[in-house]
């Protein structure tokens, strides 16, 4: 089955190797193939009619709001561009040379039976997969790797007894090729040229014996070794995508397997062993922790494509929710591990694809909005449309996607500290909250005021992602998803205007956009806690009554943003907020929360950030058996990496939370260390975890107790709050050393 094979990625190349010793099946993947081209979805009637639905929504009239929303807000056509396999690699293996039918589908039943000492493995510290096994004596071993110094998938056969690898290969993507050919007696191709066009390849090159072609198939007979060396190319990169497969092939097929494998594993190890964990009766944990760290580094390096809601690894044409890039959460729950891991270089694929939809984003705020700046909604694609995407009112009208994602810009930089990122990318933040200094209403009289006495903004029309909120008392009452203002919202544009004002005071941009954003910065209501001690995720409605919720353990937890991945509730400084956090977590589990991988994973940060070691352990534990495929991705259920990564983005917090704090223009990092541990890893170690400030951080622990704490600036000099506990030390970590403070007594 799929959800068994094992995944290889170089984060354009992914391929799920099932391991089969007589019929292998491979599915391939590249990143860049996807169902067609950038259409204008951009709905002409949305400006004429959003007065309308903002009337609709003050009077409270939300089932006609809904209807008109529906018809002018949505996008023409609603749908955007989906994520497709490209296909599989087929590999009949037979010893003696004879092949049977050529049935080869992942189902079909192996020609080979059971064998002897059958062994398959997935090898994360070289990014490799083996699978052995014995067949009359012999013994037949082959490696697979996808590697980025070559830009290859390959894979080595061999045996241990001479002119014994014999199999015939072809490629197959069912009713949805266009064409099959050969290319000498080495080389097959297969050609697509519908949606985005591309080609595949694969060459072998034998070691004694010969390889041969004939139509599709490509066939290896009595070789002592062979190797077989896959490429895939598109449209979206080349002129000519056959031609560029070839040229690779030409180039590669030169090199020793064993030099594509010394480069391979020397680029892989280059991210892999920047950090290092170890804890004492932890294994399972660490060993899933660094799966999740080898998924992100296969599938998402400088110069691919973000990983998608499944990563790179997708078998379908039609897969869920387009095995797209969902920014209502999906998308940037896949990058929360990538800084604080070491592998901030894994996030430029993000940024080179929010600045994709940048000018998609301008034309959908002034054609629909009549704004500037620029937007996105709920759901972006390989080209970066901005149009709102589906029918489906709790997700679809909710603008807030480039918001979070130039939130997400500030956060790397806060990471890295890296000036010349924030100036290339400040453009993205400024324009972000620009369409909400022209988007932003005020909002009903219950709604609350300001010290000033002005009324709160609010976005409108908006959606509390993926809710559908009661609007008033009784289980007769009118539900709706729409609504003038919620909590989400807030939390999210005031991250956003606080980088927009930190941004351009730190690159000396012109002042008067400042006094803009902190002006409506005043006007942007703060959380409220109800009556039950939980934080509200909607405003009231203009009667003043509260909403109430259809689903109270709805997955989304979008209300509580702030605490995680925001930091506007920190226990230490809002030990009410955080309290109130707890109480809005409790109630959502206590009614069935946590249901989906990706949630429960959310779930996991959210414990973190409030120092609750056990029950982030517990809903880890409950991840990992509810939620986890045999291959240990993350089932939503089906697949979907997200709660992979967010897992690993949880467990981290566990051992390290930092936030960084501006006194006066200058940084001040916020460091809490081991804030969430749990009892059961009483003892281990940690080290090369990043926290903000460009800071490298190794910690070791024994019994519960901190016993050595290091920190490493990669940056200039910065001033650290460090805090363990009830301790608390104001140091300053200098640039190129390595600072070890006195510890608590």
């Amino acid at each position: 089955m799929w959800e068994e094979a094992l995944p290889l990625g170089n984060g354009r190349l992914g391929a799920m190797v099932y391991g089969r010793p007589g019929r292998e099946i491979i599915q391939l993947n590249e990143d860049s193939i996807w169902s067609g081209y950038y259409r204008d979805r951009n709905n002409p009637a949305a400006k004429d009619a959003l007065p309308s639905i903002r009337r609709l929504l003050a009077e409270g009239r939300i089932r006609e709001a809904e209807e008109l929303c529906l018809e002018a807000l949505s996008g023409v056509p609603p749908v955007q561009r989906v994520y497709q396999t490209a296909g599989s690699l087929a590999i009949d293996f037979s010893p003696e040379g004879r092949f049977g039918h050529a049935a080869s589908g992942a189902r079909a039943e192996d020609p080979l039976g059971a064998l002897p000492a059958y062994y398959r493995s997935l090898d994360i510290l070289r990014a490799a997969a083996k699978t052995t096994f014995e067949w009359r004596g012999v013994r037949f071993e082959r490696e697979y790797l996808s590697s980025v110094p070559h830009e290859v998938i390959a894979i080595r056969f061999t045996a241990s007894r001479p002119g014994m690898i014999s199999f015939r290969a072809h490629l197959d993507r069912g009713i949805f090729s266009d064409r099959l050919w050969s290319l000498g007696n080495d080389t097959i191709a297969l050609g697509v040229d519908t949606g985005i066009p591309f080609c595949v390849m694969a060459r072998a090159v034998c070691s004694g014996g010969a390889a041969r072609t004939r139509g599709g198939f490509l066939v290896v007979e009595q070789a002592d070794e062979a190797l077989l060396l896959v490429d895939i190319r598109t449209a979206f990169r080349e002129t000519d995508c056959g031609a560029a497969c070839l040229a690779n092939l030409n180039r590669v097929a030169g090199f020793p397997y064993e030099t594509l494998r010394t480069a391979h594993e020397a680029d892989y190890r280059g991210f892999y062993d920047r950090l290092c964990l170890d804890v004492a009766g932890g294994q399972d944990m660490v060993r899933y922790y660094n799966f999740c760290r080898y998924l992100l580094i296969s599938s998402s390096r400088p110069g691919t494509l973000p990983a998608n809601l499944q990563g790179i690894w997708n078998p379908h044409m039609d897969p869920p929710w387009g095995c797209d890039y969902t920014i209502n959460i999906n998308t940037q729950m896949n990058y929360w591990p990538a800084c604080m891991c070491g592998l901030a270089e894994t996030e430029e694929p993000l940024f080179d694809l929010l600045e994709r939809a940048y000018s998609n984003g301008t034309k959908t705020a002034e054609v629909m909005y009549g704004c500037r700046g620029f937007v996105l909604h709920h759901n972006t694609d390989i080209w970066g449309d901005s149009a709102p995407r589906d029918y489906w009112l709790p997700g679809t009208y909710w603008p807030l996607g480039a918001a979070w994602l130039a939130a997400h810009l500030w956060e790397h930089y806060e990471y890295t500290r890296d000036r010349a990122f924030l100036k290339k990318y400040y453009y993205l933040i400024h324009d972000a909250a620009f369409f909400f200094v022209d988007f932003l209403v005020p909002g009903n009289g219950k709604s609350g005021q300001n010290d000033a006495g002005e009324p709160y903004l609010a976005a409108s029309p908006s959606v509390s992602p993926e809710n559908t909120r009661r609007l008033g008392a009784g289980p007769d009452a009118e539900t709706g998803s729409l609504c003038a203002g919620c909590e989400m919202d807030s939390q999210i544009v005031r991250a956003l205007f606080h980088a927009a004002i930190m941004g351009s005071e730190l690159l000396g941009e012109e002042a008067g956009d400042r006094a803009c954003f902190s002006a409506i910065l005043t006007r942007l209501a703060p959380p409220r806690i109800l009556p039950d001690g939980t934080i509200a995720e909607w405003n009231p409605l203009p009667n003043g009554e509260e909403c109430g919720e259809t689903e109270p353990g709805h997955r989304h937890m979008s209300h509580l943003w702030a605490l995680y991945p925001g930091d506007e509730i920190w226990p230490d400084s809002t030990p009410e907020l955080a309290e109130a956090a707890r109480k809005t977590l409790e109630r959502r589990l206590a009614n069935g929360g946590g249901h989906t991988g990706w949630s429960r994973a959310w779930i996991i940060n959210f414990y973190a950030r409030l120092g609750d070691g056990e029950r982030a352990l517990e809903h880890l534990k409950a991840l990992l058996e509810k939620s986890t495929l045999p291959n240990l991705f993350n089932s939503h259920p089906p697949f979907q990496i997200d709660g992979n990564f967010g897992a690993l983005a949880g467990i981290t917090q566990m051992f390290a939370q930092s936030r960084l704090l501006w006194d006066a223009g200058q940084p001040l990092v916020e460091l809490r260390i081991l804030p969430a541990l749990p009892q059961s890893w009483h003892t281990g170690s940690v080290k090369g975890i990043r926290v903000k400030g460009n800071i490298e951080v190794d910690i070791a622990w024994r019994d519960m107790t901190l016993t050595a704490l290091s920190l490493w600036s990669h940056g200039g000099e910065v001033s650290v709050a460090l805090c363990y506990r009830d301790w608390r030390q104001d140091i300053t970590v200098k640039a190129g050393m390595r600072y070890c403070p006195t510890l608590y007594d």
